[in-house]
């Protein structure tokens, strides 16, 4: 996996927040925290990774970056192959966080954590999923293409 950029990991205000308002806004503690975890994924240390943003999870459940640490929680499992926690990862992502930047993502890693585990048919309906609920991104772009190369001649 490519490393993320520190763009790709600024959060998303929550769809329950209003631009500007206290609740909006990380406290110094936690983008701290979040910041620790994600130096150590961007230095490849995916197992500091993985227990600094579940560590961050523990103490900030609710806040602005729970999300993305979500996300980079799962990929750092995800990485070193660790399926089944990288798909729970991702799957409290979308539960809680359904209509945030990084669902899309997260179904599809949903998908790709499946294969891993070699649940082919629960990956594909993943996939699918993913073209369905998310047309036009990425995410559903490149599910589109795992999704084609699953049934050649189509």
């Amino acid at each position: 996996a490519s490393a993320p950029s520190r763009a790709a990991a600024t959060p998303a205000p929550r769809a329950d927040t209003r631009p500007g308002s206290a609740a909006a806004l990380p406290t110094g503690d936690e983008r701290t925290a979040y910041d620790a975890a994600f130096d150590a994924l961007k230095a490849g240390r995916y197992a500091d990774s993985a227990r600094l943003f579940a560590a961050f999870l523990d103490r900030h459940p609710g806040g602005v970056y729970a999300p993305n640490a979500l996300y980079w929680l799962g990929e750092s499992y995800y990485v070193t192959q660790n399926y089944a926690l990288a798909l729970e990862s991702f799957e409290q992502l979308l539960d809680r966080f359904p209509t945030h930047d990084k669902a899309p993502g997260a179904l599809l890693k949903v998908g790709l954590s499946r294969l891993g585990l070699r649940q082919e048919d629960a990956a594909q309906a993943a996939f699918a999923d993913v073209v369905a609920r998310y047309p036009g991104t990425d995410a559903a772009r490149l599910a589109g293409d795992r999704l084609k190369a699953a049934r050649p001649g189509r």
